[in-house]
Order: structure tokens, then C-alpha cells, then sequence
């Protein structure tokens, strides 16, 4: 298999280095950082770009290309700064699942919106007691007068804050029967719908900058037409967009690692120890290499997996689960090799590094844990068992 870039693609990987070269600049990034404010300003100058709605079709305000062009601007978009770049990147949560499974006027409605940054998406799918666990799943939707009624409480909900237009919802909607997955449905909800409160989740280690709320609902009535795909499907539903999702974060992982070694290699080439540039050290120079290595090998994977989604819309499940272990994975080792190329430096937050390995680690957490990516990695090897 190619993986040599056509025009088209160099092309938009300019296009996102021209963008970071003129928006992010150091001291707004900072700003941001010291308020722990969403980027809103680069976010909207982003919907202008067609970077948000890259892989949406054109009848929806896309671009109509796909999720290969959609990770290399992600990919890009954390290289510049692991932390805006992650809620650039994280802006259409959600719409995955509305694109593969949402009735068309609930597309052309949310989707557009998305594309343009008037509103951000989200994912409500975990919850306190069970997390992603299909079988435990608390939040109900029952059917009154061709409405569903919602209550129930989502947690670790990425963009679940003031700019969300709507919350993707996984709900019981047949209790009665029990905890089998096959009473689980997908609602799309509207973030302004009467009976939703949410509260932050507090401050973490990293992606600092994105809203990751606790989200209730309570008596939340939504109509019957915002029911997503087939009742009683919506846990296949969520293993159905889960490889993109992957894809996803190890782009956001790839880009943050290749962009705390772009810093430190830069620093590595300038600084002077004992009479020497650090980089005309063997062991810095070997360090390097290492970095690069696993850098390309990453880069290799994801986009075989982000290729499978051209040929099967669904993509590789194996492919796409070793490319978040892989890019997830390298991001921690070659930003810990970062901080300790800087030195005393790299615990210093004016040289980013040491934000570029928390940010790694939220990366590595969220989108699918090391578990949970090894456990179906194994399924596709050996069969459920």
C-alpha cells in the first residue's frame, strides 16, 4: 500500500501549517491557558476553513472528503498545540453517529451548524456507576405521546458545556428488559431542551481547555422523530462509529507527539552544554532517532487504519484500534523523551513540553483506555470466545 501524500493532501497539510503559523500564536494560546478559556475566536475562524466539517457531504456544509483528509488536519491542529488543537479536533463529537444513522431532516438541521462553528457537538454516552458498560446503563427514555422522556445522568461528556447544540444520548428506552444491551437507543437531544443541568468536571491534568461536563436529565422531552437508527440498537450503534473514534485520538496523539519533538529538537539544535551544541551529543542524536522512528511508525498505522474507512465506511477494527495503541503509546514515550531533552526546562510551562505529555495522557485515557483497545484487538485475532 502508497502511503505517499497526493497534491491534495499536501495541500491541506499546508493549509493547516499556514492556519497554525497565524492563529496560534504563543501569547493567545497562554491567555487562554491562564483562563482555561475555549479557544472560541480559532474555532470559528476554523468552521470558516472547512476544517470542522472536512468529511461531512457538501448538503450538510462539507467538504466531501473523507476521514483520511480529516485526521491529516487533526493530526496538524495538534502539532501546533496539543491543546487547542484537541478541541479543533474533538468540535464534532458526535456527528459520527448522526452521519451514519440520523434521519436526513435531523442532518441537515445539526450538521451544518457544526461545520460552520455555530455550535459544538457531543457524546453523552458514559455514566458515574458504569461507565461505556451497555449492561449497566442507568439513563432511561420512555415514550409518552410520541415524545421520549429522559432521565438519567452522563458523565465525561467532552464538549458538554455552553456551546453544544446538541448531546448524543445512549438510553434505556425498554426497561423491561433489564440490563440486556438490546434495550439500549441512541436520542439526539437538544443542548437548550427544558431539564438539562450540567457542571463541570473540575480541573485535570490535561486538555484543559475543553468542556468536559457532568450532564443531568431530568424529565427531558424530546420528540419521537430524534431517535437515532432503530430502537433498541444504539449499543451496536456506538461499537458501529467507536473505529473512528479511535482514529480520532490517535490523530490528536500523533500530532501532539510529533509536536513536542519538534520543540525539543529545536532546542536540542540551539542549546550549548560544555562547549558543545546538545545535538552533536550520541546520546541526544540517538534519542532523536528513536523519537522520529516511532513517530513514522505511528503515522504508518493510523493512516492504514483512516485508509480502511475509504473502503469500507465503517473501517478496519483491527487497523483502527492498533493505531490509537500505537499513536497513544508513542505520544507518552516521545514527550517524556521531550521533557528530558529540555532538561530543567521541560517542567517549565513556557516550553509547552510538559503540557504536550499531559495532553498525551488524556489522550491515551479517553476514546478507548489500553484495555479496552488490546481486548478488541484480541476479538478480531482469536473471536469473541
Amino acid at each position: 500500500m502508497d502511503f505517499t501524500l497526493n497534491k491534495e493532501h499536501q495541500q491541506i497539510k499546508q493549509t493547516v501549517k499556514d492556519f497554525v503559523k497565524g492563529e496560534f500564536k504563543k501569547e493567545i494560546i497562554h491567555d487562554l491557558l491562564n483562563t482555561t478559556a475555549y479557544p472560541e475566536k480559532i474555532w470559528k475562524k476554523a468552521g470558516d476553513l472547512g476544517f470542522l466539517g472536512i468529511h461531512f457531504p457538501e448538503a450538510y456544509s462539507g467538504e466531501g472528503l473523507g476521514m483520511f483528509e480529516k485526521i491529516l488536519i487533526v493530526e496538524g491542529l495538534a502539532t501546533g498545540d496539543s491543546s487547542v488543537g484537541a478541541c479543533l479536533g474533538l468540535a464534532g463529537s458526535g456527528t459520527e453517529m448522526l452521519l451514519r444513522h440520523g434521519d436526513e431532516p435531523l442532518k441537515k438541521t445539526w450538521l451544518p451548524q457544526v461545520a460552520d462553528a455555530t455550535h459544538l457537538s457531543a457524546y453523552a454516552l458514559m455514566e458515574p456507576a458504569s461507565g461505556s458498560n451497555g449492561e449497566h446503563i442507568k439513563t432511561t427514555a420512555i415514550l409518552k405521546h410520541h415524545s421520549w422522556v429522559i432521565n438519567g445522568t452522563k458523565t465525561f461528556v467532552l464538549n458538554g458545556g455552553p456551546r453544544t447544540g446538541f448531546y448524543i444520548v445512549l438510553c434505556r428506552t425498554s426497561p423491561e428488559q433489564g440490563t440486556s444491551i438490546k434495550g439500549l437507543s441512541i436520542l439526539l437531544v437538544p443542548a437548550d431542551t427544558k431539564g438539562i443541568t450540567r457542571m463541570d468536571m473540575g480541573k485535570r491534568i490535561g486538555y484543559e481547555l475543553l468542556d468536559i461536563c457532568q450532564v443531568q436529565f431530568k424529565d427531558v422531552e424530546v420528540p419521537f422523530s430524534n431517535l437515532i437508527g432503530k430502537a433498541g440498537n444504539g449499543y451496536e450503534q456506538t461499537r458501529d462509529i467507536f473505529n473512528h473514534a479511535c482514529l480520532l485520538f490517535a490523530a490528536l496523539a500523533l500530532g501532539t507527539a510529533q509536536g513536542a519533538f519538534e520543540r525539543s529538537f529545536a532546542h536540542v539544535r540551539q542549546r550549548t552544554q560544555f562547549g558543545k551544541k546538545i545535538i552533536d551529543f550520541q546520546n541526544t542524536r540517538h534519542k532523536i532517532a528513536s523519537m522520529a522512528t516511532d513517530i513514522e511508525m505511528a503515522r504508518l498505522m493510523l493512516y492504514q487504519g483512516a485508509l480502511s474507512c475509504e473502503n469500507n465506511q465503517k473501517g478496519d477494527t483491527k487497523h483502527c484500534h492498533m493505531a490509537k495503541l500505537i499513536a497513544c503509546r508513542t505520544a507518552m514515550q516521545v514527550c517524556d523523551s521531550a521533557i528530558q531533552l529540555l532538561g530543567g526546562y521541560g517542567y517549565i510551562r513556557e516550553y509547552d513540553v510538559e503540557r504536550f505529555y499531559r495532553d498525551a495522557k488524556m489522550a491515551e485515557l479517553l476514546g478507548g483506555n489500553t484495555h479496552t483497545l488490546k481486548n478488541a484487538i484480541a476479538e478480531t485475532l482469536i473471536g469473541k470466545g
